[in-house]
């Protein structure tokens, strides 16, 4: 079995983009991320503490667990803290027995090729656009994100919102979720979802009909898309968002790694919201994860007579989760100031801009669609968009123009 000692020169070749003072770390980081599961405490704190290559460093030379201690508590840590689950010296051993059969270079240089293979990268907590708001999950924060899509995208994870519900989802739950999505994308929010069937892919198609940014969070490697169903719709979020994992590719999802998976979409969230969900939802174990963040967490109510909205009225009931009655607000909860449309500037409007606004509806389209809902000639609708952007009633996104967040 090769281990994980490399020289300059190959490292140099494996990560070229990297600065040569920098490369050390990065490669200690990736290489954790290849040989830990998602959230391995152990791992994190003895990283955490004395930096990804030296941790890395110890593991291969075989350093006494004592001596580890030592270093740990001389890197700020106390006795309480390493045996607060336990003996750290003998878990430190049990960890060492999960790790020892992944501590291989080839493994590696394997998820390094696999990742340029899709024409993807991946950062660690030393990149630049490392998403701080991971810092708050401590020793269970991930080693790396292995991205597809746009480094762009992730500097939106500050102010985006989790939106997330059962696979089986009713037509009452997508049409919440739209109406949901359209307020956020609105007001240049960013979604975060997990890319399932259900409330997840209409939180991910509404948000990309809008020409809104949205971030998929996968439980397994981002070469292989999953759910295969979602295969598709996970390459439009890659052209002009995000899919991200904290598994290497090669990683195949399963039970344990999509419940750690939605730690990651909780704490890379400032709010999470609950649409539907029933008893034994994997989005409540999102919701677990949000309240130990601190996270503020919203719900969205149902029929009491659905099972689909079993979890997510429970949640309302027990205060764990604020009730959310439609888009302005859940704006309002989240200290977004709504755009208002009053009777007044309705009233106000000439007939040009009437037919426009009525053409838009919901939904983001482009002008040649607005014509041929509005029957207008291009420069008529040109005219209106003009005036209602003047206003504060419209907004152009791209090729595309859309209702800025309003109430009538």
């Amino acid at each position: 079995m090769n281990d994980l000692k490399i020289s300059d020169d190959e490292l140099a070749r494996l990560l070229p983009d990297v600065a040569a003072e920098d490369r050390r770390e990065t490669f200690g980081y990736i290489a954790w991320s290849v040989i830990c599961e998602p959230g391995d405490g152990q791992a994190g704190m003895i990283v955490q503490t004395l930096g990804a290559a030296k941790a890395l460093a110890l593991e291969l030379e075989g350093v006494a667990a004592q001596k580890v201690r030592a270093l740990l508590i001389d890197g700020g840590l106390s006795s309480e803290d390493l045996d607060k689950h336990g003996q750290f010296e003998k878990a430190l051993l049990v960890g060492r027995e999960r790790w020892r059969s992944r501590m291989q270079l080839t493994l590696v240089r394997e998820a390094l090729y696999g990742i340029r293979k899709v024409n993807g990268f991946v950062i660690t907590p030393s990149h630049h656009a490392w998403p701080l708001q991971l810092q708050d999950l401590g020793f269970h924060s991930p080693m790396a994100l292995w991205v597809r899509g746009n480094l762009s995208a992730l500097a939106q994870f500050e102010s985006a919102v989790a939106v997330v519900g059962c696979r089986g989802s009713s037509a009452y739950g997508e049409f919440a979720t739209q109406e949901i999505v359209g307020a956020l994308v609105g007001k240049g929010i960013a979604v975060v979802s997990g890319g399932a069937y259900g409330i997840d892919g209409v939180a991910h198609r509404a948000t990309l009909a809008l020409r809104g940014t949205t971030v998929a969070v996968m439980a397994g490697g981002v070469d292989h898309l999953y759910p295969a169903g979602h295969a598709d719709l996970l390459k439009r979020i890659i052209q002009t968002g995000a899919v991200i994992s904290e598994l290497p590719p090669g990683s195949i999802p399963t039970k344990w790694r999509f419940l750690q998976r939605n730690r990651l979409i909780a704490a890379l969230s400032k709010a999470t919201l609950v649409v539907e969900a029933n008893w034994r939802s994997g989005s409540l174990n999102t919701v677990n994860h949000a309240e130990r963040l601190e996270r503020d967490i919203f719900a969205i109510p149902g029929p009491i007579t659905s099972p689909k909205s079993a979890g997510t009225n429970k949640l309302i009931a027990d205060h764990r989760a604020e009730l959310v009655v439609d888009g302005a607000d859940f704006l309002e909860r989240l200290g977004v100031q709504a755009r208002l449309i009053t009777a007044v500037e309705l009233a106000g409007l000439g007939a040009i801009e009437k037919r426009v606004l009525d053409a838009l509806g919901y939904n983001s389209v482009e002008i040649s669609e607005i014509c041929a809902e509005a029957g207008l000639t291009r420069d008529e609708a040109r005219f209106g968009l003009g005036n209602l952007e003047l206003d504060g009633l419209v907004v152009r996104r791209g090729n595309a123009w859309t209702k800025s967040q309003t109430t009538v």
